[in-house]
């Protein structure tokens, strides 16, 4: 602690710009990590808190997937001797197209027996609405609102809240008002309390409930009550603690874990060697003190433990700053996440609260020093290792010695065959991920040797464009190869995980618009709702007809699609006329005879599996998939696999007989609609419009307005992956900076003398200039060649484990173009304010330096 104070904390001032510089790329670390992990953490407790408030004192709920259940199944759940309340439920969000915050979570619910699971505190008056059942059965417009909701949009008792049922347009009315807290806090405030029998009609359920809250009878166990339930209604149905439909939103959720890991990760990583060539320069220019200190009788673990102690308080400081700056991350980017979470998966939930978990803080503060004091080890245990003689002594410390390229290169090959061996056995997961680090490995290894290749081979060129800067540039990089690898190593990361992410989402796109192409050829989609993804509300099959009778229509097919658990993932089932699509969509096989696996699945003989669920779940041709329905479970073979991008964590296709049966459910989310020759999409749309005019909640959507909504949210999916870009450049662009202040005061002395023998103040800028725009042209050399491998694994790893999706290689030339002034830009930029520290320095100074 002494030496920390009279020696370490004088240097920290000294520097403290280069100080700044080094520990920036744990805060970019350290932020990202607590950003994006407390922005999924919020989005996941506020849906588990709006289950935990709906719940109310329910102990099991009864459901089958998404897809609901017929009423008599109520009856039966009654029955059974340990249960003591049992309500149906019907739960949806809605937007009432009300100013102010018009969403509304309804939650349909039997008042006869509900008030024994959830406590509505009404306010004075509001009263005999609830304690009389049969008053709010007998107003089936009866609507129960929050506080929240009734003074964000000027409610009270009696006001008119209009709504878009499945039935037309219809306005419902307040009849009671919710104090805060408790149950009225759910989903923000805005919950609406429905009768169920109502909540059937304007959601167009039929006869159907989406779940059963229970409450289990006083000395009944609970795990008693559940195997009973189970085992009366079959494994068809899940019975389960509310607490378990935050799990199902976790698992879904958890792609943003994954990548919140990666980006932060990688930030990490790259500072990493921002702090490292920091304190390899550090122990370089102090190298006398070191000598005076040792040659006082200062051990080498005391040295040792002094630059450790250094890269303590640099972590500390670096993860107290990144957790701030992660709270304000989080705050963005929650509202994204939820957003999208609603959009692609059609989960209602609303995050309004930052949850700062302290386990994920500590963990971030821990995980930032660790990396600090991991980056500062070399260079500590060299300062160790300094001889106290040599380090009294004047020459030069930057090089590496001929020995040290040799061993450098020798490990980078043995990395390397080790990597392609990997490479060759990457059927076995981890080896593919073994593989993909060792690449990195030997990249790091070789990057000295390749930046001075690079360095040498633009010497010619800075010569041509400036004679003397330009050769003082080059010849200060490759006199001190030390000083400069860190930084280029740290740019090629940056890059080759720019070249990878933008190969990545290239591919991506080229594959969902092919799909696009030929998956989603109908001319117009006829939808309950404005986003394909919701599917709150539902057509009755017997629409299909209606649809069928109006002029200009060729074909009419009706899709239903829900999530339902096979091996503990909700994966998203799509009932629709098997043999139309065959001659209407093909989805472009991948494997199977495509006739015949059409015809086996029309037939309800068997499933088609998309690829990505057959490549993440490790299912193949002629694999039994065990279907929870109602009905029982469908032990369905599966007959074929095609190209479906339909759900993230993939699709199965059934014949709409099959759900009929199984189901006994013949409603639809969709209508996928073909003209019939000489129609217009204009024309057809408006008669479809003014055929269901205020008969049916329906929107209208073309061909055109539904891949410009999915492509809309692919590019919302991926904006994680343009933060990533961002966080790649950015920590570049410190990495450039650094490498120059350091620069610029391990060569005070050079620079001053320089100017003393007449160097003009624009030759030392111009010198310093074209010094950062080589940083940059040989990072972006080695960066743009290691993407070339980086996307390889992206690929590999994305298709294998991450999406289950086949994407093609093929290397982001754009990409490379947009970053070559990019980079060459900010390398300029980087440059300007150290170029004007080294030309209005003390001159004086300057010479006497060291």
């Amino acid at each position: 602690m002494i030496l920390l104070q009279l020696i370490s904390w004088p240097y920290i001032r000294k520097h403290l710009l280069r100080w700044l510089l080094t520990i920036a790329g744990i805060v970019l670390g350290v932020a990202v990590f607590v950003g994006m992990h407390t922005a999924n953490q919020s989005v996941l407790y506020a849906f588990r808190q709006t289950v935990d408030r709906i719940a109310g004192t329910t102990q099991l709920q009864v459901s089958a997937a998404e897809t609901g259940f017929d009423e008599n199944v109520l009856d039966r759940v009654q029955s059974v001797p340990q249960v003591k309340v049992a309500v149906p439920v019907i739960e949806a969000v809605v937007n009432t197209e009300l100013k102010g915050q018009g969403n509304l979570l309804i939650l349909g619910v039997d008042m006869t027996g509900d008030r024994s699971l959830r406590q509505y505190d009404l306010e004075s008056g509001d009263e005999a609405v609830v304690d009389d059942p049969l008053v709010f059965l007998a107003q089936p417009d009866s609507l129960i609102i929050t506080d929240t909701f009734a003074r964000e949009n000027q409610l009270q008792n009696g006001s008119k809240v209009p709504m878009s049922t499945m039935d037309g347009e219809k306005s419902f009315t307040v009849r009671g008002i919710m104090k805060s807290g408790g149950l009225s806090s759910a989903f923000g405030g805005n919950l609406a309390i429905m009768d169920v029998y109502a909540a059937q009609k304007v959601f167009g359920r039929g006869r159907k409930f989406d779940r059963i809250d229970i409450a289990v009878k006083d000395g009944s166990s609970i795990d008693d009550a559940r195997k009973k339930l189970e085992g009366m209604l079959g494994a068809g149905f899940q019975v389960e603690s509310p607490s378990a439909r935050g799990q199902e939103f976790e698992s879904i959720a958890g792609i943003y874990s994954m990548t919140a890991n990666i980006t932060s990760a990688f930030a990490l990583f790259i500072g990493m060697f921002i702090i490292y060539n920091t304190f390899q320069i550090a122990v370089t220019q102090r190298r006398s003190e070191i000598g005076i200190l040792r040659a006082l009788g200062a051990t080498r673990g005391q040295i040792q433990t002094l630059f450790l102690g250094e890269s303590v308080v640099a972590g500390l400081f670096g993860s107290t700053v990144g957790l701030l700056l992660g709270i304000a991350i989080a705050r963005g980017m929650t509202g994204y996440i939820g957003a999208l979470l609603g959009e692609v998966f059609g989960i209602a939930q609303k995050a309004e609260e930052i949850a700062a978990n302290p386990a994920l803080m500590t963990f971030a503060v821990v995980l930032g020093v660790i990396t600090s004091v991991v980056a500062a080890f070399i260079p500590a245990r060299n300062a160790a290792r300094v001889d106290p003689v040599q380090a009294l002594q004047k020459g030069k410390y930057q090089q590496l010695s001929a020995g040290e390229n040799r061993v450098r290169r020798l490990t980078a090959l043995a990395v390397s065959v080790a990597a392609l061996a990997c490479l060759l056995l990457s059927q076995y997961r981890v080896l593919m991920y073994v593989g993909d680090a060792l690449s990195v490995l030997a990249a790091i290894l070789l990057t000295p040797t390749l930046a001075e290749w690079v360095a040498r081979a633009l010497r010619p060129l800075l010569r041509w464009m400036r004679p003397v800067e330009g050769t003082l540039a080059a010849d200060s990089l490759l006199q001190a190869p030390r000083r400069t690898s860190g930084a280029v190593a740290a740019l090629m990361l940056s890059l080759a995980l720019v070249v990878a992410l933008g190969g990545l989402t290239r591919a991506s796109y080229d594959s969902i618009f092919k799909w696009l192409t030929v998956a989603l050829n109908p001319d117009l989609f006829v939808s309950p709702s404005q986003s394909l993804t919701a599917r709150s509300f539902r057509f009755p099959g017997a629409m299909a007809d209606q649809l069928r009778a109006i002029p200009g229509i060729a074909e009419v097919q009706p899709v239903r699609d829900a999530r339902i658990p096979i091996r503990g993932t909700q994966i998203m089932f799509v009932a629709a006329d098997v043999d139309s699509l065959l001659h209407r969509a093909i989805l472009p096989p991948m494997e199977g005879d495509t006739k015949q696996m059409y015809r086996l699945t029309a037939e309800g003989k068997g499933v088609l599996a998309s690829e990505n669920f057959a490549k993440l779940r490790g299912f193949k041709i002629g694999d039994t998939v065990d279907i929870p329905s109602p009905g029982g479970v469908l032990h369905m073979r599966i007959v074929g696999i095609v190209t479906d991008y339909s759900d993230q964590q993939g699709s199965i296709l059934m014949d709409r007989s099959v759900y009929k049966r199984y189901w006994n459910d013949d409603s639809a989310n969709i209508f996928r609609i073909y003209l019939a020759k000489g129609a217009t999409e204009a024309d057809v749309k408006r008669r479809i419009l003014e055929t269901f005019a205020n008969q049916r909640r329906l929107f209208v959507l073309t061909n055109r307005d539904v891949r410009q909504y999915i492509m809309r949210l692919t590019d919302q999916w991926f904006g994680i992956t343009y933060v990533q870009i961002a966080v790649a450049v950015l920590v570049a662009v410190l990495g450039i900076v650094n490498t120059l202040t350091v620069s610029i005061t391990d060569r005070r002395r050079e620079l001053g003398v320089l100017q003393a023998i007449g160097g003009l103040r624009n030759q030392i800028r111009h010198t310093i200039w074209l010094e950062a725009l080589t940083i940059g042209a040989v990072g972006l050399v080695l960066g743009l060649g290691f993407g070339v491998v980086q996307l390889f694994y992206s690929l590999k790893i994305t298709g294998e484990d991450l999406a289950g999706m086949r994407l093609d290689y093929e290397y982001p030339y754009g990409i490379g173009f947009i970053l070559l002034p990019v980079i060459l830009g900010v390398a300029f930029l980087s440059a300007i304010a150290p170029a004007e520290s080294a030309v209005r320095g003390s001159l004086v100074e300057a010479l006497e330096y060291e």
